[in-house]
């Protein structure tokens, strides 16, 4: 398989458990998988904080990042980097007091979305970096239950959230966002247009939404692709990737890209320590000690033959957590 895979994410701090929410990482990482070969390359990584982070343990992770063209669009919890592809020289980087815990950016007609999953909302800027518009996407004011006054990049946590969305795509011009809480997904601009991800025995921490030969594609963190159909709303069918591998059980479900040809790249990230045990209820029982030294990986999944073409694990003293993957060419 020929091209590369960006991979975005971040290296666990060591006592991150101990120190607790939001301090869970000492250093972001994006990685550059050649598929080919299997080589991973580390070609951007920030172990610092500064003025739009907390003064002490920063938690610092690249999230779901966005190729356009010859820019790369990266965010980390409070700031999105505007960067030349392929040399990574920063053109601009946009930060904000209502940026907390960003979980992706997407770029669509020269718009580009920001999910503040920290503040439950959804940014849009132009591409020079000006705000345009803030969405609640519970539907409910901007600031009923947070402060315009307050500057939350210098916080660490503000779980619990009401909707924690997590990524934004583009169907027939309108905008949608994938609710982690809810298990759905939403359009921007009317949020009674929704779309069920999970069914309602299921509850499961849901992420993505990749649309692509007219459906659209979201991960579940147990190791589903759910396809739905955006036009009907309905779901049409999960597939389960471990249900391909020999493995019986991997890390953490989250980050995808489709290519052209129907590969679909899901990352899994090693599965840490958590206060919030219903986050691992799809965990075997007795098997999370296990996990711990599982290391974060890649399934290339082919979605016309239905079969994994390979699998690629992933430095363990390199990266833990995986938000986005991203596939190019170059």
């Amino acid at each position: 398989m020929a091209g590369y895979l960006l991979i975005s994410g971040a290296k666990e701090r060591k006592n991150g458990y101990e120190l607790g929410e939001g301090k869970y990482y000492d250093c972001a990482k994006l990685l550059k998988l050649d598929l080919q070969s299997g080589a991973v390359n580390t070609v951007l990584q920030k172990a610092d904080g500064g003025p739009h982070y907390p003064q002490e343990h920063p938690n610092l992770q690249y999230s779901s990042c966005c190729l356009v063209d010859d820019v790369l669009w990266l965010p980390t919890d409070t700031e999105v980097y505007k960067l030349s592809y392929p040399d990574l020289k920063v053109l601009a980087v946009i930060s904000h007091p209502f940026f907390h815990n960003i979980h992706s950016v997407n770029v669509f007609d020269d718009k580009v979305y920001v999910t503040s999953t920290g503040l439950d909302t959804v940014a849009t800027f132009n591409t020079e970096g000006e705000l345009i518009e803030l969405f609640n996407t519970e539907g409910k004011p901007l600031w009923h239950r947070f402060s315009q006054d307050q500057d939350y990049r210098l916080l660490h946590s503000t779980r619990p959230h009401d909707c924690h969305p997590n990524f934004v795509f583009s169907w027939q011009g309108k905008i949608w966002v994938t609710r982690c809480k809810q298990q759905d997904a939403v359009r921007l601009d009317d949020l009674n247009e929704k779309i069920e991800i999970t069914d309602p025995e299921k509850r499961i921490s849901v992420h993505d939404g990749v649309v692509f030969n007219d459906k659209v594609y979201f991960t579940t963190v147990d190791g589903y692709l759910v396809v739905a159909d955006p036009q009907t709303k309905e779901r049409e069918q999960e597939i389960y990737l471990l249900s391909h591998i020999k493995e019986s059980q991997l890390g953490w479900a989250r980050g995808l890209s489709i290519t052209d040809e129907g590969i679909a790249y899901v990352a899994f990230s090693r599965i840490r320590r958590t206060r919030v045990v219903d986050r691992l209820a799809w965990l075997a029982k007795g098997d999370l000690d296990k996990m711990k030294f599982i290391p974060a990986c890649v399934l290339a999944y082919d979605l016309t033959s239905h079969r994994v073409l390979r699998k690629y694990d992933l430095p363990i003293d390199v990266i833990d957590a995986i938000y986005g993957v991203e596939y190019t060419s170059s």
